[in-house]
């Protein structure tokens, strides 16, 4: 069995250091195969922001995998920054390569980078993908082991939620029909600080599994605590788990369960553990 941590969204600037530390506590004892941080490690992509996130990315397990999500963009206030070198402050800290790929474990992991500084749409904070970057994807995946599970990265949302305003990443059916053609395991995503994991694709011809996790340690919360998602992943079965921050420590909330069959993952039987408590807790249930 390989276990991945997916955790996201911590926002440095706006992050709390005692829930901080309580994850990586939690995160060392569980002694995962693979680490894997989805985006918006900062508010504002200050330095100072982006060194207190370098110390914390520096602390957590090994092997990682990190990708910037579109609050590492500094603000239109630094319009130099923002609009000609829009991830220059993210790569001195933490490298040059913004869609970094991985092999460790059994799991062959590709991210893509779906933040913008700018386009000709409203909210610059909504995520965008190219032509070229799914082109990529698909290749990376084709190219790569094909008896690993495959796993893609990115900061912004496949599955919607009923809010006004927080719209999934955008082209979503080229990206499904993309997925679908890579044949990817599970997609890891964050953005909307609110947990979901669900198996679904756009046809019938192969399921992935979303596991979109909440914010870890930020205080900007969306009706839920902070939390991540734990993936554990055999050939045949993947059980994800939704843990929460209550009373001072990270605990289990909900489990579930998926099958691969010829046509992707299902669901599967799995029994509910954890803390129970208010549902609002818990990941949506998968549909």
């Amino acid at each position: 069995m390989t276990r991945i941590l997916h955790l996201s969204d911590p926002h440095f600037g706006a992050a709390d250091p005692a829930i901080a530390a309580a994850f990586l506590e939690r995160a060392a004892a569980m002694r995962p195969d693979l680490t894997l941080l989805s985006g918006d490690l900062t508010m504002r992509a200050r330095r100072s922001e982006l060194a207190a996130a370098r110390d914390f990315v520096d602390r957590l397990p090994e092997p990682r995998l990190v990708i910037p999500g579109n609050h590492d963009i500094p603000l239109i206030n630094h319009p130099i920054d923002r609009f000609f070198r829009s991830f220059r402050r993210y790569q001195e800290t933490f490298g040059d390569e913004l869609e970094p790929e991985l092999v460790a474990s059994g799991v062959h992991v590709v991210s893509m980078n779906s933040s913008r500084a700018f386009g000709f749409h409203a909210d610059w904070s909504e995520g965008r993908l190219s032509k070229h970057q799914l082109t990529r994807m698909q290749e990376q995946f084709q190219n790569g082991p094909s008896d690993h599970c495959r796993v893609l990265v990115l900061h912004h949302p496949l599955l919607a939620l009923q809010i006004p305003g927080r719209a999934v990443v955008k082209p979503l059916k080229e990206l499904l029909e993309t997925i679908e053609a890579a044949r990817v395991d599970v997609v890891m995503c964050g953005h909307f600080h609110r947990s979901q994991i669900r198996a679904t694709g756009l046809s019938g011809n192969w399921k992935s599994i979303i596991s979109q996790a909440p914010t870890v340690c930020s205080t900007r919360l969306q009706g839920e605590p902070q939390g991540f998602h734990e993936i554990n992943v055999t050939p045949e079965r993947i059980e994800a788990v939704h843990h929460v921050y209550q009373q001072g420590a990270f605990a289990e909330a909900g489990s579930w369960a998926f099958a691969r069959g010829e046509n992707g993952w299902s669901d599967a039987p799995v029994a509910m553990s954890g803390t129970g408590g208010d549902p609002t807790y818990v990941a949506d249930a998968p549909h």
